[in-house]
């Protein structure tokens, strides 16, 4: 019998890339990937649907796993039974549930219920209640955070009442109206920096491994510097974990992201999204990369802001965070987040990444640090999934797989002049694999492997597109996104223009 050799070999190579990518992930995380969204609203702010009708869509039509409901901070209005906007003398302001924003200014009068009273009764009331109805899910009671001096953040603290969101709310949001309610704590609400910085010590001190802080869609105002980040993450790097690379109105017509901001006051179109990705992460060596040049553990999230469908995905419609969980409760899911074993994902783009580095027996993933010695040859794994229901031939597909890489260098002190420092010139891509460069081991996985010689510290990360390079408006002749004003921002432009990110793994060397 003639045996085909070329025939035997591919059949050997693909069943060792299946028992190495098993192994790994056997070996190295025990636990599973759960689909989250930290950032949404409701109408107990300014959103269009009920918390049941967000957690329905979340859960049931988008598989989420974990939704934060993360209304805004400040005064808003009072809700009914039926989570309809009511004025004092409980007549529904609105027609429905629809939040009119163009009738905003003028029913302002009725925004009279304090954030503060409401994160401590209704809404935990109802974050309950809906943990009762879907006992396999998880619902953070969370807030968006008016951070005093700066923009929004997202909040999320685990306890057994709504007591300690509102207290920090209380404490801490710059738009905070009741003096009365709590009069044995400190407000600390006056807009400016070093209140932030308070706010997130308070959350280390008190809830260290109960708490989250991400920072919301962080170019759009230009209301925030590298040195405020590099604060954050230096006040509390268990708190101040990450920020919204991905923000949500990822469908808003005409600006992407709703980064609106007129180009009067940002000739460099810094407050743009790139690919539906804030300026921060889309830049190839900048923001981002300058704070993983430190070695700072400081993580990419996405999530959809979701307000209304007009110009919002429902959670999990289109941005996912898929976050390692080793465990089945809730702690496992912020202890996953702080990890940084994170990839967040546009339109399922895909739906499982496996991304490792290993030299000398050690094996590590996203979040974690590799040891090894100056000159060391490093294996790099690259896996993923496409995403499992695409069956339609118009949908997209990956094109392709950037693996970029930056010199770790030492965090920079406060006092120096490199603080303010927005660049990591050292940031490049060491390589880009098209999607057939992958071999398919077993129905739409597919697997990678490459050697890289480690002679510095650095960090390596990823990030996938649907687009070639060179894409006429959407992408540059190394593949990075260009601006969306390019293109006019629509469902559909959106869908076709899609993105996945990793967080990084670091290398450390004897080599300094």
């Amino acid at each position: 019998m003639k045996i085909n050799l070329n025939l035997l070999s591919k059949l050997l190579v693909a069943f060792c890339c299946i028992s190495i990518v098993s192994c790994n992930l056997q070996e190295t995380n025990n636990g599973k990937w759960v689909k989250a969204d930290f950032h949404m609203h409701t109408t107990m702010s300014d959103g269009n649907n009920t918390p049941e009708e967000l957690a329905e869509n979340a859960f049931q039509k988008y598989d989420l796993d974990v939704i934060a409901i993360s209304e805004h901070g400040g005064k808003w209005y009072k809700v009914n039974d039926d989570f309809l906007r009511i004025d004092d003398n409980n007549n529904i302001i609105y027609d429905g549930k629809e939040y009119d924003s163009a009738n905003v200014v003028s029913l302002k009068k009725f925004k009279n219920q304090s954030r503060t009273i409401q994160l401590e009764n209704k809404s935990f009331s109802e974050v309950l209640k809906l943990r009762k109805k879907y006992p396999q899910k998880m619902i953070i009671q969370g807030l968006e955070w008016n951070i005093p001096g700066h923009d929004h953040g997202s909040i999320g603290i685990l306890a057994e009442t709504g007591k300690s969101i509102s207290d920090f709310h209380y404490m801490f949001d710059r738009n905070d109206i009741d003096y009365f309610g709590k009069p044995n704590l400190v407000k600390n609400c006056e807009s400016i920096h070093e209140n932030s910085l308070k706010g997130l010590k308070y959350l280390e001190q008190n809830y260290p491994q109960e708490s989250y802080f991400i920072l919301n869609h962080p170019s759009r105002s230009l209301k925030y510097t590298i040195a405020d980040l590099r604060d954050f993450n230096n006040a509390s790097s268990q708190i101040a974990i990450g920020f919204e690379g991905i923000p949500g109105h990822q469908k808003f017509e005409g600006n992407r992201g709703e980064y609106t901001k007129a180009l009067s006051t940002d000739p460099n179109y810094d407050s743009r999204t790139y690919g539906g990705a804030d300026y921060f992460l889309s830049e190839l060596g900048g923001v981002w990369d300058a704070l993983l040049g430190e070695g700072r553990r400081f993580w990419v999230f996405g999530n959809s802001d979701y307000h209304r469908t007009q110009k919002d995905y429902w959670p999990g419609e289109y941005t996912t965070n898929y976050v390692w969980s080793t465990g089945d409760g809730y702690k496992s899911v912020i202890e996953g987040m702080k990890s940084g074993n994170i990839f967040v994902v546009q339109n399922n783009l895909i739906e499982d990444l496996k991304f490792t580095a290993s030299a000398n027996g050690e094996l590590k993933t996203m979040g974690e640090v590799l040891q090894v010695q100056n000159g060391t040859k490093v294996k790099i794994i690259i896996g993923f999934k496409s995403y499992s229901s695409k069956k339609d031939e118009n949908e997209i597909e990956l094109d392709h797989i950037d693996l970029i890489c930056g010199d770790v260098t030492g965090l920079i002190k406060p006092e120096s002049e490199q603080y303010n420092n927005t660049k990591n010139k050292s940031t490049k891509i060491l390589r880009s694999f098209k999607n057939d460069e992958f071999l398919q081991v077993e129905n739409e996985i597919r697997y990678l492997e490459f050697n890289h010689e480690a002679d510095k510290s650095e960090y390596l990360r990823l990030r996938g597109s649907s687009l070639a390079i060179n894409t006429k408006n959407e992408t540059d002749e190394f593949g990075n996104p260009l601006c969306d004003t390019l293109v006019v921002n629509t469902d559909a432009a959106a869908k076709a223009d899609s993105w996945f990110y990793s967080n990084p793994i670091f290398i450390n060397t004897d080599n300094k």
